[in-house]
C-alpha cells in the first residue's frame, strides 16, 4: 500500500491514532516546497496541524527521530520550534502498512520578512542553535561536503548563454568573466584542505526566510530540520547570509548593513575564525550563484522575478562586493 491519495482517507487514520475531536478533511497546503513529501494542513478542535506523510522506509523513519529528539533540545535550549503531537498510543510517528505520518503543530505566522530587527534575531538564533547543539548525538556524514560547495557548471552556462540573448552581449561576457574570476578564488579558499581548519558541529542545514517563522517581527518557530546533522558551521551561516542578505539587493551599503548586522548578532554566541571570516564571503558567493543556477524559469523565461540578463548584473555586483569584503578580510581591514 502506498501513500493514500484520498485526503478523506488521511483524515480517517488521524481521527483512529489521534484525540483530537473533530478533524476535518485535510488540504493541501499551497506556497511551501513539496520537496520529499507532501504537506497536508488539517484543521481539528484542538487547532491546525500540517500533516507530513512519507514511506514506511527504517532510514527515513529513523532521519525523522533524529528531528523529533532535535526539536525538544531546541525547545528545552529556549529556541523556537513547531512542537510535535503524539498520538494516543503516545508515539509522535504513526506507522502503517506502507506509509507513515506525523502531526506538527502549524504555527501561524509568515516566512521572515528582511529588517534590521529580523536580521538581528536569526543571527542569534543561528549563533544560539551553533551554540546549544555543539555536542548533541546526530548521524555522522562527512562535515566537508556542502551541499552547494560548488557551481553546477552545466546550470550556470545556461544561465550565461540566455543572459548573452536578452541583453547586451558584451557586457554578459564581461559579467561573467567577472563571475569566474571570483569561482576561481573560491574553489582556493574553499578546498577540502582548507575546509579542515573550519570547525564542525550540528547545523540546521537549509536555513532561510521560509524555514524561519516571524509574527510581529518575533521568531515564533524555526522549521524544517530534515537536512539538519553534522556539519560544518560556515556551510549554515554562508547559506543564511546569501539568502537573507544578499539575495534581494545589489547596493553596496544595503549589503554591508544585513551582513555586519547578522554577523555581529551571531558572534554573540560563536566567534569566527579567522580563517572561517576570510572564507566566509566566497561560500556565500558560491551558494548564491549554485541557488540561482538551479532555479527553474518561470514561463516568459524570467528566474526569480527577474532576466538572465539581469541575473548575471546581479551576480557580477554581488561577486565584486564579496570578494572585496574576503580581501578586507586577508588584509587585517575587516
Amino acid at each position: 500500500m502506498s501513500i493514500p491519495e484520498d485526503l478523506d482517507e488521511i483524515a480517517d487514520v488521524i481521527r483512529q491514532h489521534y484525540a483530537l475531536g473533530t478533524v476535518e478533511k485535510p488540504r493541501v497546503l499551497t506556497g511551501t516546497h513539496q520537496r520529499r513529501h507532501r504537506k497536508l494542513l488539517v484543521s481539528t478542535t484542538l487547532g491546525n496541524f500540517l500533516i507530513k506523510t512519507y514511506p514506511r522506509d527504517p532510514y527515513v523513519l529513523d532521519a525523522l527521530r533524529f528531528q523529533h529528539r532535535l526539536s525538544d533540545h531546541l525547545a528545552s535550549k529556549g529556541l523556537p520550534v513547531a512542537r510535535i503531537q503524539p498520538a494516543t498510543s503516545g508515539r509522535r510517528i504513526v506507522e502503517l502498512d506502507a506509509w507513515a505520518l506525523e502531526l506538527q503543530e502549524f504555527v501561524e505566522g509568515e516566512p521572515m520578512p528582511v529588517s534590521s530587527e529580523t536580521l538581528a534575531i536569526s543571527g542569534e538564533a543561528l549563533g544560539r542553535f551553533h551554540e546549544v547543539c555543539r555536542d548533541f548525538p546526530r548521524p555522522e556524514r562527512d562535515a566537508r561536503m556542502w551541499r552547494f560547495s560548488e557551481v553546477p557548471k552545466r546550470a550556470f552556462a545556461n544561465l550565461f548563454e540566455r543572459a548573452k540573448t536578452e541583453g547586451d552581449s558584451a557586457k554578459a561576457i564581461d559579467y561573467c568573466n567577472q563571475i569566474a574570476l571570483f569561482l576561481h578564488e573560491a574553489a582556493q579558499e574553499l578546498s577540502l584542505e582548507k575546509r579542515e581548519l573550519f570547525e564542525t558541529g550540528l547545523i540546521h542545514g537549509d536555513w532561510h526566510s521560509g524555514n524561519l517563522i516571524f509574527r510581529n517581527e518575533r521568531l515564533v518557530a524555526i522549521v524544517d530540520l530534515e537536512f539538519a546533522g553534522d556539519g560544518c558551521f560556515l556551510e549554515d551561516l554562508s547559506y543564511a547570509v546569501s539568502n537573507l542578505c544578499i539575495r534581494t539587493t545589489m547596493r553596496v551599503e544595503r549589503l554591508a548593513k544585513r551582513s555586519e548586522i547578522l554577523l555581529a548578532h551571531y558572534q554573540r554566541h560563536r566567534t569566527l575564525s579567522f580563517y572561517e571570516l576570510a572564507a566566509l564571503y566566497y561560500a556565500v558567493g558560491i551558494k548564491h550563484i549554485a541557488t540561482v543556477s538551479y532555479q527553474t524559469p518561470e514561463p516568459g523565461g524570467k528566474v526569480a522575478g527577474l532576466t538572465a540578463f539581469e541575473w548575471m548584473e546581479r551576480l557580477a555586483i554581488q561577486c565584486q562586493w564579496l570578494r572585496e569584503c574576503a580581501l578586507k578580510v586577508r588584509q587585517g581591514k575587516r
